[in-house]
C-alpha cells in the first residue's frame, strides 16, 4: 500500500519528508511512535481520500486521517477521546486539524427569497472542551474555502459570553 510505504518511509528518510506535505503532517506522530520504541506507523486501508474541498468541482484535494493509525508492534493506536489528526492537502497547501470526523458538506443559503449557489462547508466534530463543555458535549466547528486568499475560513462563538436568559 502506497500510504502504508510513505509512513515507513518517513521515519527512516528524513528528506522525504520535505518533497512530501502528508510525510511532514505524519512526522509528529512519527516521531512520537519511534519515541515510544515503535518501528512504524500502520495506517488503516482509506486513511488517504482524493475529495473536493474548495468547491471548485474537482477532486484534486484530499483527505488524509489518522484514525485507526497504529504504532507498530506495540505501541498502540494514536488518538483519543479528544479525536485524530485529519490532514487537508488544497494545492501545495496543507491543514491539519485535531477532530472527531469530518464532514464535506455543500450548503445552499437563501438571501432575498432566492436560493444561493451551494457554499462547500467542512464540519469537524470536536472535543466538547473546544467549545466551553466537556468532552461529551456536541462541538462542532465549521469552516469553507476562501480561494481569494488561498485558505480556510471559519468564525468564533458569536454567542460566546452572551447573557441567553429571558
Amino acid at each position: 500500500m502506497i500510504l502504508r510505504s510513505l509512513a515507513v518511509l518517513a521515519l527512516t528518510a528524513a528528506p522525504a519528508l520535505a518533497e512530501d506535505p502528508f510525510a511532514a503532517a505524519l512526522a509528529p506522530s512519527l516521531g512520537w511512535c519511534n519515541e515510544i520504541g515503535g518501528t512504524r506507523l500502520d495506517l488503516p486501508e482509506g486513511a488517504l481520500t482524493s475529495a473536493d474541498l474548495t468547491g471548485d468541482g474537482t477532486a484534486d484535494d484530499a483527505i488524509l486521517s489518522e484514525e485507526g493509525a497504529f504504532c507498530y508492534p506495540d505501541g498502540g493506536f494514536l488518538g483519543g477521546s479528544g479525536g485524530h489528526m485529519i490532514h487537508l492537502r488544497v494545492g501545495d497547501q496543507l491543514f491539519s486539524r485535531l477532530a472527531g470526523a469530518l464532514l464535506v458538506q455543500d450548503i445552499a443559503f437563501t438571501a432575498e427569497g432566492e436560493v444561493q449557489p451551494p457554499v462547500r462547508v467542512l464540519l469537524f466534530a470536536l472535543h466538547g472542551s473546544n467549545c466551553d463543555g466537556a468532552g461529551a458535549s456536541p462541538c462542532i466547528e465549521a469552516v469553507l474555502w476562501d480561494d481569494s486568499n488561498r485558505q480556510f475560513r471559519t468564525v468564533m462563538n458569536p454567542f460566546s459570553g452572551q447573557d441567553n436568559a429571558p
